[in-house]
């Protein structure tokens, strides 16, 4: 199976809903070769920027949209035990939360399973998090990382609320904030603007750019 018969194949069942017939092509790619890390590359994240682009292009429903992310969350929640298998003692932990009015979880997900599979410890609070309860946790758990996400612009003024209730909670030493989404894909000087540290278009450039800025 080569990479573009495993995006077409998934990205046909997404579109019909067929959870069954999505989890047949990741099981029979992984079979074929595919590594973890391939899957996500090559399969989920181009794949779920079709989803998007549809949705955008009002070919594809809200609702088959959010079907199809619960797909693949479901997808990836199939292959999760696999990180662990001979996995080293964790590094550099990074905490990933959506805002409080932001329920676009699935890239973030991502970015957390991508660094798992380097040896990261990540905590993944998903969507619609409290400011406050986010900030507690980076107070108590001291992450080197923090990564937020935002899907449309009318969430941007909460994610630079958050990054500044973050920097005022943890003045000196605190954690890099990453953000992504699709305003910093149009647009990528937003994240320095909003006072973040960094963005990336997609989860596997943001996990490459974390483990430079952390190597040992």
């Amino acid at each position: 199976m080569t990479a573009d018969t495993a995006r077409e194949r998934y990205l046909e069942a997404l579109v019909s809903g067929n959870r069954r017939a999505a989890f047949e092509v990741i099981d029979q790619a992984h079979e074929a070769g595919f590594t973890l890390r391939s899957l996500y590359l090559e399969v989920f994240q181009p794949v779920m920027r079709d989803i998007g682009r549809l949705w955008q292009e009002n070919r594809i429903t809200v609702a088959d949209e959010h079907l199809a992310t619960a797909i693949t969350q479901a997808a990836m929640a199939r292959l999760y035990d696999e990180l662990f298998q001979g996995a080293a003692a964790p590094g550099p932990l990074l905490i990933a939360a959506c805002t409080d009015q932001e329920r676009h979880e699935l890239g973030l997900r991502m970015i957390c399973d991508v660094l798992e599979m380097e040896g990261w410890d990540t905590l993944f609070l998903g969507a619609t998090v409290p400011t406050d309860d986010l900030v507690r946790m980076v107070r108590e758990r001291k992450p080197q990382v923090v990564a937020l996400s935002a899907s449309i612009a009318p969430h941007l003024p909460r994610v630079q609320q958050t990054i500044q209730a973050i920097r005022d909670a943890v003045p000196t030493g605190g954690p890099l904030i990453a953000v992504g989404g699709r305003p910093f894909l149009d647009d990528p000087s937003l994240a320095e603007r909003l006072g973040a540290d960094m963005t990336a278009k997609d989860a596997v450039e943001a996990a490459e750019r974390l483990k430079e800025r952390f190597a040992a």
